[in-house]
């Protein structure tokens, strides 16, 4: 979901979804449709390290503020969005999570190959994660 990286990959290569801390448990029918119409058979789970979603919960203020200033939110609306997802989208440690959503991948999806793989910001390099 990162704003800062565009992926260089070629036309028609392959699906790209994009999500906060590389979180596709509220994207599966997105998955489930580039499985069966695009005919995947490998997923790449990419992550990046400095994720904003791990500890989202210590910035709740701050996001709330930006939902009034930038959105125009009143603050109880804010503050119920804001307590209603964090729980959901919130991730702890960034491999952590990225190997954990790679072995929920894998169970679900068991014919399908999933690599867990972390972009680090300070090199612009991917690495992938030892398991």
């Amino acid at each position: 979901m990162d704003s800062r990286k565009r992926l260089h990959i070629l036309d028609n290569f392959a699906f790209i979804i994009r999500t906060g801390g590389a979180n596709l448990r509220y994207s599966e029918l997105k998955v489930s449709y580039a499985i069966y119409v695009g005919g995947v058979r490998h997923i790449a789970l990419i992550g990046h390290n400095k994720c904003s979603m791990v500890n989202l919960i210590s910035r709740r203020e701050q996001f709330i503020q930006g939902l009034i200033e930038k959105a125009g939110w009143k603050q109880e609306p804010a503050e119920k969005h804001f307590d209603h997802f964090v729980n959901i989208f919130e991730i702890g440690n960034e491999i952590d999570f990225i190997l954990s959503e790679v072995k929920r991948l894998r169970s679900r999806y068991p014919k399908i190959v999933a690599a867990p793989l972390i972009y680090r910001i300070e090199d612009n390099l991917l690495y992938v994660i030892r398991e």
